[in-house]
């Protein structure tokens, strides 16, 4: 219910189009992150943001470059492995895992698109 009047909220950030590979990639990036990989489900995250990540430069018709690329994958590794070992530490807290997982992508997606536009 929570997912459904946060996506409702979210897809008026984008076009229908772009909506539905945010949505496609927080939808798998948190599946990804409720199988417990302690610490190491950063790795599918990082992949699957990536790949929105290129999937929104394409349909803005713009590149990646390999600078970019490689402090966010640095960046993203860092800040996943932290939060990912805060939810396995407490594992009260892990049935709730998909919640910030989607909420990044969707947060990440609208300021990743609002960076394209400047350039």
């Amino acid at each position: 219910m929570l997912k459904d009047q946060f996506t409702n909220y979210g897809d008026k950030m984008f076009d229908k189009d772009t909506a539905t590979i945010v949505k496609n990639h927080s939808l798998w990036a948190s599946i990804c992150v409720m199988i417990p990989l302690f610490g190491f489900e950063v790795i599918p995250f990082v992949i699957i943001l990536w790949h929105m990540y290129s999937k929104l430069c394409e349909r803005a018709g713009k590149k990646l470059d390999i600078g970019s690329i490689i402090v966010g994958i640095i960046t993203n590794f860092i800040i996943g492995l932290i939060l990912f070992l805060v939810f396995d530490l407490f594992p009260v807290l892990y049935i709730l895992k998909w919640l910030p997982t989607y909420l990044q992508f969707y947060l990440s997606g609208k300021a990743f698109i609002e960076t394209l536009k400047e350039f």
